[in-house]
């Protein structure tokens, strides 16, 4: 199960369902508190997702005064009251007015948040306080979990006395001393904020008139062209403010995405950071765009006047850039309207994100509706409010290409055998798929024999009848769009294709198989989102070069509404210029589905039981794995197309090939090298087959073959068969060659 935005490590809470000692945890509010803070701290991970599985876990939350429990945390937003400041008051960690000090230093951001263990309480007693509702709560989280000997996933530290935070990987922490006089004294273990400061203390700084680039030390003459064109980029766009730049803009060259992470608590091409406006990007020369995109939303901030909503602030920025993923923005709203996946004039006026709110798509139609206005200036055209709703019934009435069919990339020997693994993301600021390990995984891949990496970004859905996703892209611990993007660019440097294969996450013990609308109309709204979502990275699987695109993962029970599908592999086919394929359940849809014909192969997820008993030998798996191969080999026949293996894989677990699809129970490492040695030996490596994606292997190393029933086979037994099937194929491929 996936923790998403919320950063618990879950595997230490699946440990967690065997019996536990009772605990009431109590999060005491003062009279003041917000009500909306009882709310955040009931609504976060550790209600939601370790109460439920501890036994005899409690947590309440009510007013001070009546609320006690064995660990007690009171929390308040900032200011603080004097209760608290008194409390502080013992410590040399105190607040006043809504400054924090920690040993004499000051700490005044507002993301900022404060934890204190009281050292001599009769029971764990905390303060938490903070600048917003979102940041205490938030802390309230993490102390809640490092008290019941929960990790806290994306966070540095597990334990600490007090620990002060900016973001999950921005923290001062530290236990208390007490000191030869008697005194409790703070000891750091963990201060990141020196460390920020010594690292852009120690960067070049390239002077130009409108920008001041600073740049790693070890930076290469590179830097001097991006200073030139940022310096350039800034003038042009402030003319069209206009704007006079009284000082420059500053741009900060992070080392790679996970600094910037823990720099700014968010990972992007190019990230505008809240407190100064300073531009922090990650180079990349093809992101050139993404640069001057962010430098004009830094521009837009030194304008007069109130800040504009959150999209059409963005639509001004790209109207001042101009470019998108390698177009001028122009370019793509034909493509939107044909995908009918254009926001309404209510979501582009919204103040902040919406569940499925596309930072791919939405911003060329903000920049459209600006564009309409009147004026040659930005500020000309913002004289009035924008009529956004007039302005979007005119984008739904642009004159598109006439009614074609959608074009077929046909599937060809020429394309070669796809020798793939599933290359899942391991969610952490430092492995996931943004992370410099992916370099390292991926040689470990190819050294292996594998020629091809399936990337899998995710969206959630609550319910399997809920009619909305919410994308899973705006947390440095998922799958953000900039962490896939970054995996396809460096598995390309290593000769891998690419497999973008977008899933979706069903909650509450359900699958993707299971999502099913209860009406028309919410059927109508179900497409509307899942449209958005695919089109979103169809269009980032083009920017990429990527090879081949799954336009669904096992959605059984909406294969049947044909025409809808077919309409949105028309629409990706006019975004997307490689192949594409579905990705069919084993069991529920692959051989249901009525629209291979526009596709390029039959995609298959192919958990295919190979015998109903645990105790079954080779010669009853070779069996199994005969007739496994036999009804692939009729699929192709009768769809008259290659078959694609998206998925298959076995668990290190006993009986591994009775239910393929499960893992858990007894470890048997010897069973999941049965189970693969079977199949592949009866798949081989025929015409009508065009590859296997084998599930799987994360994009960090921590945790492969550490004795878990699971699906991971790197360091496991099944590892030598794995690198005999894949080597075998690429020795034939050679011969042929030759």
């Amino acid at each position: 199960m996936r923790s998403l935005l919320l950063w618990f490590l879950l595997a230490a809470v699946a440990a967690c369902a065997t019996a536990s000692e009772a605990r009431r945890y109590a999060v005491r509010l003062s009279e003041r508190a917000p009500s909306e803070l009882a709310e955040a701290v009931l609504n976060g991970a550790f209600n939601r997702w370790v109460v439920p599985r501890r036994e005899g876990v409690e947590l309440v939350v009510g007013p001070l005064s009546k609320t006690s429990g064995d660990v007690e945390i009171m929390a308040q937003v900032l200011p603080a009251d004097r209760l608290v400041q008194g409390f502080l008051r013992t410590l040399p960690i105190h607040v006043e007015d809504e400054t924090i000090y920690i040993a004499g230093t000051a700490y005044r951001d507002p993301r900022h948040a404060l934890a204190v263990r009281f050292p001599e309480a009769p029971r764990p007693s905390w303060i938490v306080v903070g600048h917003t509702v979102e940041a205490v709560a938030s802390l309230v989280d993490q102390v809640l979990a490092v008290a019941e000997g929960v990790r806290y996933r994306g966070a540095p530290e597990d334990k600490f006395d007090y620990l002060l935070r900016e973001n999950p990987w921005v923290l001062r922490s530290g236990l208390w001393r007490v000191a030869e006089d008697g005194k409790v004294v703070p000891e750091d273990t963990r201060d990141d904020f020196a460390v920020r400061d010594e690292t852009y203390a120690a960067m070049r700084t390239l002077c130009r008139g409108s920008v001041l680039l600073k740049v790693p030390p070890q930076a290469g003459a590179e830097m001097e062209s991006l200073a030139d064109a940022l310096d350039e980029a800034v003038k042009a766009m402030a003319a069209r403010i206009p704007i006079a730049v009284e000082s420059p803009v500053e741009v900060v060259v992070e080392n790679d995405f996970v600094a910037q992470g823990r720099h700014l608590g968010k990972i992007g091409p190019a990230v505008v950071e809240e407190a100064s406006g300073a531009v922090h990007l990650v180079y990349h020369p093809d992101d050139l765009f993404a640069y001057r995109f962010e430098l004009a939303r830094a521009l837009l901030r030194r304008r007069p006047g109130p800040r504009l909503p959150l999209w059409l602030e963005h639509g001004a920025a790209l109207w001042l850039s101009r470019d998108w993923y390698g177009r001028p923005f122009e370019q793509w709203i034909v493509r939107f309207v044909i995908g009918e996946v254009l926001p309404s004039a209510e979501e582009l006026l919204a103040d902040e994100h919406q569940a499925d709110s596309s930072e791919v798509l939405w911003p060329p139609v903000a920049a459209a509706v600006i564009d309409h206005l009147e004026g040659e200036t930005l500020s000309q055209k913002l004289r009035t409010a924008p009529d956004v709703e007039a302005v979007a019934r005119g984008l739904r009435n642009l004159p598109g290409p006439g009614p074609k069919e959608p074009r077929i990339r046909r599937a060809s020997s020429s394309d070669g055998f796809r020798r793939g693994i599933s290359f899942a993301m391991a969610n952490g600021l430092q492995v996931g798929y943004h992370a410099p390990a992916v370099d390292g995984q991926l040689e470990r891949l190819r050294q292996l024999g594998a020629d091809s990496v399936s990337l899998m970004p995710f969206a959630y859905q609550r319910q399997p009848d809920q009619p909305r996703l919410s994308f899973l892209n705006r947390h440095p611990s998922s799958e953000t769009d900039v962490g896939v993007i970054h995996a396809a660019r460096r598995a390309h440097a290593q000769g891998f294709r690419v497999l973008w294969k977008p899933h979706i996450w069903v909650s509450h013990e359900s699958w993707p198989g299971e999502i099913e609308m209860a009406s028309d109309a919410d059927w109508q709204a179900w497409w509307r989102s899942y449209r958005r979502y695919i089109l979103h990275h169809a269009m980032l699987a083009e920017w990429t070069d990527s090879e081949l695109f799954s336009i669904g993962v096992e959605l059984g029970r909406t294969v049947s509404r044909e025409r809808e599908w077919r309409r949105l592999i028309g629409a990706v086919r006019g975004i997307y210029s490689g192949a594409v394929t579905y990705s069919g359940n084993w069991a529920g849809d692959y051989d249901q589905v009525g629209f291979w014909d526009v596709l390029d192969y039959v995609g298959v997820d192919a958990y295919f039981p190979l015998s109903d008993r645990a105790d079954a030998g080779p010669g009853d798996l070779a069996e199994g794995a005969r007739r496994t191969a036999a009804m692939l080999r009729e699929a192709a026949e009768r769809f008259g197309k290659p078959v694609l293996l998206t998925e298959v894989g076995f668990a290190a677990r006993e009986g591994a090939w009775v239910a393929p699809h499960e893992e858990g129970g007894t470890v048997s490492e010897a069973h999941q090298a049965m189970a693969y040695e079977a199949l592949l030996e009866a798949l081989g490596h025929p015409p009508w087959l065009a590859g296997v994606y084998l599930w799987k292997v994360f994009s960090h190393p921590d945790g492969e073959g550490h004795g878990r029933p699971d699906f991971r086979f790197l360091d496991r037994e099944a590892e030598r068969v794995v690198r005999g099937y894949f080597r075998s194929r690429s020795e034939s491929q050679l011969s042929s060659e030759r």
